[in-house]
Protein backbone atom coordinates (compact mmCIF):
# COMPACT_ATOMS: atom_id res chain seq x y z
CA UNK A 1 0.00 0.00 0.00
CA UNK A 2 1.49 3.24 -0.75
CA UNK A 3 -0.10 6.86 0.06
CA UNK A 4 1.11 10.04 -1.12
CA UNK A 5 -0.62 13.81 -1.84
CA UNK A 6 -2.58 14.63 -4.95
CA UNK A 7 0.07 17.89 -5.37
CA UNK A 8 3.08 15.54 -5.61
CA UNK A 9 4.89 14.14 -9.09
CA UNK A 10 4.44 15.44 -12.76
CA UNK A 11 3.24 13.11 -15.10
CA UNK A 12 5.40 11.64 -17.87
CA UNK A 13 2.83 10.19 -20.63
CA UNK A 14 4.42 8.63 -23.60
CA UNK A 15 4.19 5.29 -21.54
CA UNK A 16 1.07 6.02 -20.61
CA UNK A 17 -0.37 6.57 -23.52
CA UNK A 18 0.94 3.63 -24.81
CA UNK A 19 -0.96 1.39 -21.63
CA UNK A 20 -4.15 3.27 -22.37
CA UNK A 21 -4.33 2.47 -26.03
CA UNK A 22 -3.49 -1.47 -24.71
CA UNK A 23 -6.79 -0.94 -22.59
CA UNK A 24 -8.65 0.02 -25.77
CA UNK A 25 -6.98 -2.86 -28.06
CA UNK A 26 -7.40 -5.52 -25.25
CA UNK A 27 -11.11 -4.63 -24.11
CA UNK A 28 -12.27 -3.25 -27.13
CA UNK A 29 -10.38 -2.61 -30.08
CA UNK A 30 -10.34 -6.66 -31.35
CA UNK A 31 -14.54 -5.83 -32.33
CA UNK A 32 -12.90 -3.78 -35.34
CA UNK A 33 -12.15 -6.61 -37.13
CA UNK A 34 -15.48 -8.07 -36.50
CA UNK A 35 -17.05 -5.78 -38.28
CA UNK A 36 -20.30 -7.26 -39.82
CA UNK A 37 -22.16 -6.36 -43.12
CA UNK A 38 -25.05 -3.45 -42.56
CA UNK A 39 -28.44 -4.46 -42.55
CA UNK A 40 -31.32 -2.19 -42.85
CA UNK A 41 -32.30 -0.86 -40.07
CA UNK A 42 -35.68 -1.36 -38.54
CA UNK A 43 -38.11 1.14 -40.11
CA UNK A 44 -40.11 1.39 -36.67
CA UNK A 45 -36.90 2.14 -34.50
CA UNK A 46 -37.30 5.69 -33.14
CA UNK A 47 -34.13 7.33 -32.36
CA UNK A 48 -32.27 11.01 -32.37
CA UNK A 49 -28.62 11.46 -32.90
CA UNK A 50 -26.67 14.40 -32.69
CA UNK A 51 -22.79 15.12 -34.52
CA UNK A 52 -20.34 14.92 -32.25
CA UNK A 53 -17.69 17.29 -33.58
CA UNK A 54 -14.82 15.29 -35.83
CA UNK A 55 -11.90 13.09 -34.91
CA UNK A 56 -12.91 13.58 -31.21
CA UNK A 57 -13.32 9.51 -30.07
CA UNK A 58 -16.14 9.59 -28.01
CA UNK A 59 -15.51 6.35 -25.54
CA UNK A 60 -17.74 6.94 -22.20
CA UNK A 61 -21.22 8.49 -21.36
CA UNK A 62 -23.18 8.87 -17.83
CA UNK A 63 -26.15 11.03 -16.65
CA UNK A 64 -24.79 13.85 -14.30
CA UNK A 65 -26.75 15.44 -11.22
CA UNK A 66 -27.89 17.98 -13.45
CA UNK A 67 -29.53 15.66 -15.68
CA UNK A 68 -27.73 16.25 -18.42
CA UNK A 69 -25.47 13.61 -20.30
CA UNK A 70 -21.62 13.62 -20.12
CA UNK A 71 -19.34 12.05 -22.02
CA UNK A 72 -15.28 11.84 -22.81
CA UNK A 73 -13.47 12.21 -26.13
CA UNK A 74 -10.16 10.39 -26.03
CA UNK A 75 -8.65 11.00 -29.11
CA UNK A 76 -9.44 15.19 -28.36
CA UNK A 77 -8.83 15.08 -24.72
CA UNK A 78 -11.85 16.49 -23.90
CA UNK A 79 -15.18 15.96 -21.45
CA UNK A 80 -18.39 16.76 -23.81
CA UNK A 81 -21.88 17.29 -22.29
CA UNK A 82 -25.47 17.30 -23.90
CA UNK A 83 -28.59 18.67 -22.88
CA UNK A 84 -31.73 15.74 -22.83
CA UNK A 85 -32.16 18.32 -25.81
CA UNK A 86 -29.28 17.72 -28.03
CA UNK A 87 -27.03 20.56 -27.10
CA UNK A 88 -23.26 19.46 -26.94
CA UNK A 89 -20.73 21.83 -25.29
CA UNK A 90 -17.19 20.64 -25.10
CA UNK A 91 -14.42 21.09 -22.31
CA UNK A 92 -10.87 20.80 -22.80
CA UNK A 93 -8.42 19.26 -20.03
CA UNK A 94 -5.60 20.79 -19.29
CA UNK A 95 -3.37 18.36 -20.16
CA UNK A 96 -3.33 15.94 -22.84
CA UNK A 97 -4.93 13.68 -21.25
CA UNK A 98 -6.85 10.72 -23.33
CA UNK A 99 -9.88 10.63 -21.01
CA UNK A 100 -11.19 6.98 -20.26
CA UNK A 101 -14.40 6.16 -18.25
CA UNK A 102 -16.37 8.68 -16.28
CA UNK A 103 -18.89 8.31 -13.47
CA UNK A 104 -20.97 10.87 -11.33
CA UNK A 105 -18.96 12.16 -7.96
CA UNK A 106 -20.25 12.32 -4.88
CA UNK A 107 -19.61 16.21 -4.76
CA UNK A 108 -21.84 16.92 -7.39
CA UNK A 109 -19.22 16.96 -10.00
CA UNK A 110 -18.08 14.78 -12.93
CA UNK A 111 -15.13 12.61 -12.64
CA UNK A 112 -13.33 10.97 -15.21
CA UNK A 113 -9.70 8.70 -15.76
CA UNK A 114 -7.07 10.57 -17.61
CA UNK A 115 -5.70 7.80 -19.62
CA UNK A 116 -1.76 9.04 -20.65
CA UNK A 117 -1.09 11.86 -17.34
CA UNK A 118 -1.19 9.66 -14.56
CA UNK A 119 -4.04 12.12 -13.15
CA UNK A 120 -7.80 11.74 -12.29
CA UNK A 121 -10.18 14.98 -12.65
CA UNK A 122 -13.67 16.37 -12.01
CA UNK A 123 -15.31 18.78 -14.21
CA UNK A 124 -18.28 20.51 -12.58
CA UNK A 125 -21.62 21.15 -13.98
CA UNK A 126 -20.65 24.59 -15.51
CA UNK A 127 -17.32 23.28 -17.09
CA UNK A 128 -14.67 23.50 -14.91
CA UNK A 129 -12.01 21.13 -14.59
CA UNK A 130 -9.53 20.19 -12.13
CA UNK A 131 -6.74 17.55 -12.41
CA UNK A 132 -5.63 15.49 -9.77
CA UNK A 133 -1.80 13.97 -9.89
CA UNK A 134 -1.77 10.36 -8.69
CA UNK A 135 1.71 8.90 -10.36
CA UNK A 136 4.32 9.51 -12.67
CA UNK A 137 3.09 6.57 -15.22
CA UNK A 138 -0.01 6.27 -13.98
CA UNK A 139 -2.85 5.20 -16.61
CA UNK A 140 -5.88 5.80 -15.35
CA UNK A 141 -9.27 3.94 -16.43
CA UNK A 142 -12.02 2.86 -14.73
CA UNK A 143 -13.87 5.13 -11.78
CA UNK A 144 -16.46 5.30 -9.63
CA UNK A 145 -17.96 6.45 -6.16
CA UNK A 146 -16.86 3.99 -3.75
CA UNK A 147 -19.72 3.31 -0.83
CA UNK A 148 -16.87 5.29 1.88
CA UNK A 149 -17.62 8.45 -0.58
CA UNK A 150 -14.29 8.61 -1.73
CA UNK A 151 -13.08 8.20 -5.50
CA UNK A 152 -11.92 4.65 -6.56
CA UNK A 153 -10.05 4.11 -9.55
CA UNK A 154 -7.64 1.34 -11.81
CA UNK A 155 -4.67 2.10 -13.01
CA UNK A 156 -3.18 -0.07 -15.50
CA UNK A 157 0.49 0.89 -15.24
CA UNK A 158 1.22 -0.15 -11.85
CA UNK A 159 -1.40 -3.05 -11.87
CA UNK A 160 -3.02 -1.02 -9.42
CA UNK A 161 -6.27 0.32 -7.57
CA UNK A 162 -6.35 3.41 -5.92
CA UNK A 163 -8.76 5.56 -3.42
CA UNK A 164 -8.54 9.55 -3.52
CA UNK A 165 -9.57 11.39 -0.41
CA UNK A 166 -11.95 13.91 -1.22
CA UNK A 167 -11.60 15.29 2.35
CA UNK A 168 -7.61 15.20 2.39
CA UNK A 169 -6.66 15.15 -0.93
CA UNK A 170 -4.65 12.18 -0.36
CA UNK A 171 -4.26 9.03 -2.74
CA UNK A 172 -3.65 5.59 -1.37
CA UNK A 173 -2.33 2.55 -3.85
CA UNK A 174 -3.89 -0.87 -3.52
CA UNK A 175 -1.99 -3.46 -5.79
CA UNK A 176 -3.42 -6.20 -7.54
CA UNK A 177 -2.08 -9.33 -6.38
CA UNK A 178 -1.41 -10.48 -10.01
CA UNK A 179 0.79 -8.53 -11.73
CA UNK A 180 0.12 -6.86 -15.30
CA UNK A 181 -3.07 -7.76 -14.66
CA UNK A 182 -4.45 -4.26 -16.58
CA UNK A 183 -7.15 -3.63 -14.45
CA UNK A 184 -10.35 -1.59 -16.26
CA UNK A 185 -13.67 -0.97 -14.99
CA UNK A 186 -14.62 -0.40 -11.72
CA UNK A 187 -17.72 0.00 -10.29
CA UNK A 188 -19.23 -0.25 -6.73
CA UNK A 189 -21.40 -2.89 -5.48
CA UNK A 190 -24.33 -3.33 -2.93
CA UNK A 191 -22.28 -5.41 -0.47
CA UNK A 192 -20.24 -2.04 -0.13
CA UNK A 193 -17.27 -2.90 -1.90
CA UNK A 194 -15.29 -2.04 -5.11
CA UNK A 195 -15.25 -4.43 -8.30
CA UNK A 196 -12.57 -4.29 -11.45
CA UNK A 197 -11.71 -5.99 -14.05
CA UNK A 198 -8.42 -7.73 -15.39
CA UNK A 199 -8.90 -8.43 -18.40
CA UNK A 200 -5.29 -9.13 -19.40
CA UNK A 201 -5.74 -12.36 -17.06
CA UNK A 202 -8.84 -13.68 -17.38
CA UNK A 203 -9.44 -12.13 -13.79
CA UNK A 204 -11.79 -10.22 -12.19
CA UNK A 205 -11.49 -8.97 -8.45
CA UNK A 206 -13.02 -7.14 -5.58
CA UNK A 207 -11.61 -4.33 -3.37
CA UNK A 208 -12.87 -3.48 0.21
CA UNK A 209 -13.33 0.14 1.34
CA UNK A 210 -9.89 -0.70 3.75
CA UNK A 211 -8.11 -2.48 0.57
CA UNK A 212 -8.42 -6.17 0.76
CA UNK A 213 -8.29 -7.49 -3.01
CA UNK A 214 -9.72 -10.54 -3.76
CA UNK A 215 -9.45 -12.11 -7.23
CA UNK A 216 -11.75 -14.10 -9.50
CA UNK A 217 -11.63 -16.43 -12.28
CA UNK A 218 -14.41 -18.13 -14.46
CA UNK A 219 -15.55 -15.16 -16.51
CA UNK A 220 -13.34 -15.14 -20.17
CA UNK A 221 -11.64 -11.33 -20.98
CA UNK A 222 -13.45 -9.72 -18.55
CA UNK A 223 -13.81 -5.85 -20.37
CA UNK A 224 -16.65 -3.88 -18.51
CA UNK A 225 -18.61 -4.33 -14.94
CA UNK A 226 -21.77 -2.76 -14.09
CA UNK A 227 -23.86 -2.97 -9.97
CA UNK A 228 -27.08 -4.85 -11.25
CA UNK A 229 -30.52 -4.08 -9.38
CA UNK A 230 -30.48 -7.18 -7.89
CA UNK A 231 -27.47 -6.60 -6.13
CA UNK A 232 -25.18 -8.79 -8.03
CA UNK A 233 -22.58 -7.71 -10.59
CA UNK A 234 -22.41 -7.75 -14.17
CA UNK A 235 -19.82 -8.38 -16.27
CA UNK A 236 -18.93 -8.33 -19.87
CA UNK A 237 -16.71 -10.34 -21.69
CA UNK A 238 -14.65 -8.56 -24.71
CA UNK A 239 -13.89 -11.48 -26.92
CA UNK A 240 -16.61 -13.87 -26.02
CA UNK A 241 -20.36 -13.59 -26.79
CA UNK A 242 -21.51 -13.55 -23.34
CA UNK A 243 -22.01 -11.87 -19.78
CA UNK A 244 -22.12 -12.99 -16.31
CA UNK A 245 -23.83 -12.44 -13.50
CA UNK A 246 -21.41 -12.80 -10.26
CA UNK A 247 -22.84 -12.99 -6.95
CA UNK A 248 -21.19 -10.83 -3.97
CA UNK A 249 -19.75 -13.91 -3.08
CA UNK A 250 -18.01 -14.79 -6.25
CA UNK A 251 -20.68 -17.48 -7.97
CA UNK A 252 -21.49 -17.05 -11.62
CA UNK A 253 -23.85 -17.44 -13.94
CA UNK A 254 -23.07 -17.01 -17.74
CA UNK A 255 -25.73 -16.05 -20.34
CA UNK A 256 -24.83 -15.93 -24.05
CA UNK A 257 -25.45 -12.99 -25.70
CA UNK A 258 -26.31 -12.01 -29.45
CA UNK A 259 -22.69 -10.48 -30.25
CA UNK A 260 -19.87 -9.54 -27.94
CA UNK A 261 -20.98 -6.67 -25.14
CA UNK A 262 -18.98 -4.13 -25.09
CA UNK A 263 -19.34 -1.47 -22.29
CA UNK A 264 -22.04 -2.70 -19.75
CA UNK A 265 -24.27 -0.15 -17.31
CA UNK A 266 -27.39 -0.34 -15.35
CA UNK A 267 -30.76 0.18 -16.72
CA UNK A 268 -33.68 1.78 -16.66
CA UNK A 269 -35.74 -1.23 -15.04
CA UNK A 270 -34.88 -4.67 -13.46
CA UNK A 271 -32.06 -4.78 -16.37
CA UNK A 272 -28.65 -3.58 -17.63
CA UNK A 273 -27.87 -2.22 -21.07
CA UNK A 274 -24.64 -3.19 -23.01
CA UNK A 275 -23.49 -1.90 -26.49
CA UNK A 276 -22.51 -4.62 -29.37
CA UNK A 277 -19.68 -2.79 -31.22
CA UNK A 278 -19.04 -5.25 -33.83
CA UNK A 279 -22.78 -5.14 -34.44
CA UNK A 280 -23.78 -1.68 -34.30
CA UNK A 281 -26.30 -2.48 -31.94
CA UNK A 282 -27.08 -2.41 -28.47
CA UNK A 283 -29.20 -5.09 -25.84
CA UNK A 284 -30.84 -5.31 -22.73
CA UNK A 285 -30.16 -8.01 -20.23
CA UNK A 286 -32.93 -8.89 -17.54
CA UNK A 287 -31.65 -9.62 -13.95
CA UNK A 288 -32.94 -13.49 -14.69
CA UNK A 289 -30.89 -13.72 -17.84
CA UNK A 290 -33.34 -12.76 -20.62
CA UNK A 291 -32.07 -10.80 -23.83
CA UNK A 292 -33.28 -8.56 -25.60
CA UNK A 293 -30.93 -7.01 -29.09
CA UNK A 294 -31.90 -3.02 -30.52
CA UNK A 295 -32.28 -3.03 -33.84
CA UNK A 296 -29.15 -2.14 -36.01
CA UNK A 297 -27.46 1.53 -35.80
CA UNK A 298 -25.51 1.31 -39.18
CA UNK A 299 -21.67 1.94 -38.93
CA UNK A 300 -22.53 3.27 -35.49
CA UNK A 301 -19.75 1.23 -33.29
CA UNK A 302 -21.06 1.98 -29.96
CA UNK A 303 -19.47 1.88 -26.69
CA UNK A 304 -20.18 4.11 -24.24
CA UNK A 305 -23.89 3.72 -23.28
CA UNK A 306 -25.83 4.80 -20.12
CA UNK A 307 -29.92 4.80 -19.11
CA UNK A 308 -31.51 8.14 -19.61
CA UNK A 309 -34.97 9.06 -17.71
CA UNK A 310 -37.86 6.34 -18.49
CA UNK A 311 -37.22 4.38 -20.97
CA UNK A 312 -34.40 6.13 -22.81
CA UNK A 313 -30.84 5.19 -23.75
CA UNK A 314 -28.14 7.07 -24.69
CA UNK A 315 -25.57 5.65 -26.37
CA UNK A 316 -22.01 7.19 -28.35
CA UNK A 317 -21.30 5.64 -32.18
CA UNK A 318 -17.82 5.46 -32.74
CA UNK A 319 -17.96 5.11 -36.02
CA UNK A 320 -20.50 7.57 -37.32
CA UNK A 321 -19.24 9.65 -34.05
CA UNK A 322 -22.49 10.74 -33.47
CA UNK A 323 -24.90 10.57 -29.66
CA UNK A 324 -27.73 8.46 -30.05
CA UNK A 325 -30.63 8.76 -28.08
CA UNK A 326 -33.28 6.00 -27.94
CA UNK A 327 -35.77 3.67 -25.70
CA UNK A 328 -34.47 0.40 -24.66
CA UNK A 329 -35.66 -2.16 -26.91
CA UNK A 330 -38.87 -5.06 -26.28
Amino acid sequence: MKTHSAQSNRAGAALAIFRHKFFLTLGLGLAALLILSSQKADAQTRFRSFPIRGGSGPFAITMGADGNFWFTLSNSSEVARITPQGQISYFVTPASSNPAFITPGPDGNIWFGEGSTGKIASITPAGNITEFQFSFFGVSVGITTGSDGNIWFTDQTDHAVWRFDLSSGMFTEFKTPTPNSFPGDITTGSDGNMWFTEGAVDKFGRITPNGVITEFTGVSSPTSIAAGPDGNLWVASAFVAQVARVTPTGDITLFPTPSQPTIIRPGNRNNLLFTEFSASKFASITTSGVVTESAEFIHSFPEGITAGTGSQVWFLGTGTNRVYETVVPR
